[in-house]
């Protein structure tokens, strides 16, 4: 979660308040990207939607509903559009793409240090490997 990222500010609370079991991996946000599997987190449409019995497109609770705008177009329920900072509407209820790492992030933090962290984490990873193997290559 990047400061420079144009992620919705409530897309930004949901991630960060997430685990890694509140993601779901489906085909359910399928409208302009059929087909596609993705991993969104779990929400309001997702939710209707499983307990709809997971219908195919087509047959899905609230399809087609108008959720929000952003730029003067209309985003819809099971919609592909991400949940944009410009975004107007029931921002809960879009695709809210994230992976199950979602559980380690809790921070909006610059992407340099974002970075900068990976950066770290990695060499410390590296350096307690080559302990491990006995090797100080």
């Amino acid at each position: 979660m990047s400061e420079e990222a144009p992620a919705h500010p409530r897309y930004r609370e949901l991630l960060a308040a997430a685990r890694e079991t509140d993601t779901l991996y489906s085909r359910i946000f399928d409208v302009g990207w059929a087909g596609a599997p993705h991993r969104t987190l779990r929400n309001s449409t997702a939710r209707a939607w499983i307990e709809a019995g997971s219908p195919p497109s087509g047959l899905r609770p609230g399809e087609g509903q108008q959720v929000g705008m952003r730029d003067g177009r209309p985003l819809l329920r099971y919609g592909s559009t991400s949940a944009h900072r410009d975004a107007q509407g029931d921002i809960e209820a879009l695709s809210l793409w994230s992976g199950q790492s979602v559980g380690l992030v809790h921070d909006v933090l610059p992407a340099g240090e974002i970075v900068a962290r990976i950066a770290e984490e990695a060499v410390a990873a590296i350096g307690s490997t080559k302990n491990a193997i006995g090797t100080d290559a």
